[in-house]
């Protein structure tokens, strides 16, 4: 049985620790950690009461974690750069608004979620930052197909609500 061993070990003793606080001997000890002996259960409960634990912990599998859960991803963003290679002087402040832009519409994509009033930043040419958005629609290669399909629900939504 190795959870005897694995608990006695984590206590910090000996298998002579052992055999002196559960009155049991240290040969038996031996043979029930490495499997050639198959204890009795007065012997074990001699054993679970030296140890501080019970009879049921030396059957207890361990603790296997469990694999986390998939972390939803961020909406997903446009850089400068990206935006540069199709259109001449791109603003940071645009590409900025263009990423909040994407970002409500992700969010609006999920159930119950309303439209949220907002301002244009000053600066910035709301349609110019949607031109750049119309753009990543079209280019098939800034979004992939989930996120395109996210965006899309968040789209029309706002359109349904008046939103846009």
């Amino acid at each position: 049985m190795e959870k005897v061993k694995e608990i006695r070990r984590r206590k910090g003793w000996s298998q002579q620790d052992l055999a002196k606080e559960s009155g049991v001997g240290q040969d038996t000890i031996s043979g029930i950690e490495s499997g050639r002996h198959e204890p009795r259960p007065s012997t074990l409960r001699k054993l679970a009461d030296a140890l501080d634990v019970e009879v049921a912990d030396f059957f207890r599998e361990p603790a296997v974690p469990l694999p986390e859960a998939p972390q939803e991803m961020g909406p997903p963003r446009v850089s400068k750069e990206r935006l540069q290679e199709y259109f001449e002087d791109v603003q940071q402040n645009e590409v900025d608004y263009l990423n909040w832009v994407i970002a409500d519409l992700w969010r609006l994509a999920m159930p119950d979620e309303k439209p949220r009033a907002h301002f244009v930043p000053d600066g910035v040419n709301s349609d110019r930052a949607w031109r750049f958005l119309e753009h990543a629609f079209a280019a098939r290669n800034v979004f992939v197909p989930q996120e395109r399909e996210r965006l899309n629900r968040g789209a029309r939504k706002l359109a349904l609500t008046g939103g846009g």
